[in-house]
């Protein structure tokens, strides 16, 4: 009864934390590191900044790798909005009892788009892509027997057309497991570096000085402006407490407080149910407590099924409000 009183007194500290303080909505680049990795994580809410346990950890909080016993590798896919797509890939080798090493590769891709402008608004027969890549390397450590902490450090690169702006940023986080009985409690820091600053020929623009006077002033070339922007920082806080574990059956429940640099803070919330330690049944809420959520959603459902102890698969539907349903599928390869 009294972890019980603790936990509840705990997440409603998170919870009221919760603030509705001016928004900055659209004013970080990158934003494709908002979306979420791994299917599992996705499916329970995301809310897993406590609960990770896999290589898909580098994404949510990388201290989370210190729980696997051996290598694994990982491949998530995400069928996105409007026909674009992301892609994911992670890998971590154990090095010794209690290290870790490991890389990954997160790709936003938008597919083939037609060059418009003013006279073609059709189509001036050019096409261009938005392509954004992250590239990681990961360091995790399992310092005591109830605390680890990882990092990654990161090249982040964007390229739209003839632009393209890098970055450089970090990811912090650690895990903690409580001395009350199977609550565990993590915190992460996602994607601190520099700013980003699109850069090439597109902002090539021809400038009248005077269109009042006659001659070729039109032709001077000039070049648009443009400012850097920061990165999507995300601080996590969470809970991650499994309610019964036992041969048959589990079930776990988790909260994160998210707290963004571009918006105001909220609250994800997720379950995970297991049979016999193969087949799982997950849900969960995302984005409680925060306003205009038109193209964000709330709800998260998906199921996984783990064959052998080796090899897994996960799904996740989420619902993005009026830009529709998500479907996130993932394997992960224990070797």
């Amino acid at each position: 009864m009294k972890s019980h009183l603790v936990i509840a007194f705990i997440l409603f500290t998170l919870t009221t934390g919760v603030s509705h303080a001016q928004k900055k909505v659209g004013t970080t680049a990158v934003s494709f590191l908002e979306i979420g990795v791994g299917a599992r994580g996705m499916a329970m809410g995301e809310a897993h900044v406590a609960a990770s346990n896999d290589v898909n950890s580098l994404y949510w909080n990388p201290a989370g790798v210190t729980a696997i016993n051996g290598n694994q590798v990982s491949f998530q896919y995400t069928d996105w909005i409007i026909d674009t797509r992301l892609n994911y890939a992670s890998v971590i080798f154990r090095v010794r009892n209690n290290m870790y090493i490991g890389a990954h590769f997160n790709a936003f891709d938008s597919g083939s788009m037609n060059v418009t402008d003013v006279l073609f608004p059709d189509g001036t027969g050019e096409v261009f892509r938005v392509q954004d890549v992250s590239l990681g390397l990961s360091y995790a450590q399992q310092l005591t027997e109830y605390f680890s902490i990882g990092g990654n450090v990161k090249l982040i690169q964007s390229t739209i057309w003839r632009m393209k702006a890098s970055a450089i940023a970090l990811d912090m986080g650690f895990q903690y497991q409580t001395p009350l009985e199977n609550l565990n409690l993590g915190f992460s820091i996602s994607n601190f570096g520099s700013e980003m600053k699109l850069q090439g020929d597109n902002t090539a623009v021809r400038i009248d000085l005077d269109p009042r006077a006659s001659g070729n002033n039109d032709g001077v070339l000039g070049n648009l402006g443009l400012r850097s922007w920061d990165l999507p920082l995300l601080f996590r806080i969470g809970l991650a407490y499994k309610i019964f574990d036992n041969t048959t059956q589990s079930l776990m429940v988790t909260s994160d407080a998210v707290y963004p640099n571009n918006n105001n803070p909220y609250i994800n919330s997720g379950l995970e149910y297991g049979f016999r330690d193969t087949f799982f049944l997950r849900g969960g809420y995302a984005n409680a407590f925060l306003q205009d959520t038109e193209g964000l959603g709330h709800l998260r459902l998906g199921f996984g099924v783990k064959l052998a102890d080796r090899i897994s698969a996960d799904y996740a539907y989420s619902d993005r409000g009026i830009l529709g349903g998500i479907n996130t599928l993932g394997a992960t390869v224990k070797f």
